[in-house]
């Protein structure tokens, strides 16, 4: 009988030992930041740890001043180059800084630590990096060619948006990404556009044309014809630019990606 328990309690050390190496890898998956893992995603891409890659660093800025400060600031480090872009009134100059360096994840932590300080000095958002990737080198009849391929990976994530509407009961969260806007929403239970949207705007319903996937919960959308449609997890939706109303169905919360009029949603 001594010998049972021994054999027990040395199995439930060894369960207790492999529960808490799941907790710390868990814990320290949650403490990954953005630069580290956009890294990771770039090495199971080829990426070497050693290799010099062309990195672009992205910054919004309000206006020709703040480009100017930001450029003092950043230059000779980086090259620098500021244009106008029309998609954000507020923001309407987009500021690129670019440098050659190793993918290493403390010196882009470092760099985009510096970069958001920057951005917030001048009133701006830093919108992350992406970085470039150089051809294979050629060897052909003893002569050594090396090309570039002018190739961007850029990742981004919803937890940090470029731009987000807080609505009452809801929020719409957006990146812009490959010249797209691409939208997620998330909305509480008793959420109803007509009621906690619609308002703010001076409508009454909603005629924004929307491409979508649904990924948790359920919701509506209601035309005035009567047509109501239910709008379930794992399906893709297709709601013309016609009058509409929407609201959340049952207990849960409703989560939602918008690939066409994410841009237009719920902004006045």
């Amino acid at each position: 009988m001594g010998w049972f328990f021994i054999a027990l309690l040395g199995a439930l050390g060894l369960i207790l030992l492999r529960i808490y190496f799941k907790l710390r890898e868990a814990q320290r998956a949650r403490g990954a930041s953005w630069d580290e893992q956009m890294i990771g995603q770039l090495r199971s891409h080829g990426y070497a740890p050693f290799n010099d890659y062309p990195v672009d660093f992205f910054l919004a800025l309000p206006d020709e001043a703040a480009c100017q400060g930001a450029r003092a600031r950043l230059e000779p480090e980086f090259t620098v180059d500021a244009r106008a872009v029309e998609k954000d009134s507020d923001l309407a100059f987009s500021l690129h800084a670019s440098k050659t360096m190793r993918l290493v994840v403390p010196d882009m932590q470092d760099i985009s630590r510096r970069l958001t300080a920057l951005a917030t000095e001048y009133h701006g958002r830093y919108d992350g990096w992406a970085a470039g990737k150089a051809a294979p080198v050629a060897v052909e009849a003893g002569k050594v060619e090396a090309g570039k391929v002018d190739v961007r990976v850029i990742l981004k994530r919803f937890e940090t948006p470029d731009e987000a509407r807080d609505l009452e009961h809801g929020r719409f969260e957006l990146v812009h990404l490959g010249g797209m806007t691409v939208g997620r929403a998330t909305y509480q239970p008793g959420w109803k556009w007509s009621t906690h949207v619609g308002p703010g705007l001076g409508l009454s319903r909603c005629s924004v044309e929307h491409v979508g996937l649904v990924l948790a919960g359920v919701a509506t959308a209601a035309f005035d014809d009567g047509t109501i449609i239910e709008l379930r997890a794992g399906q893709l939706f297709y709601i013309p630019p016609e009058p509409h109303d929407s609201w959340v169905v049952g207990d849960e919360p409703y989560v939602s990606l918008h690939f066409l009029g994410a841009d237009k949603y719920a902004k006045a």
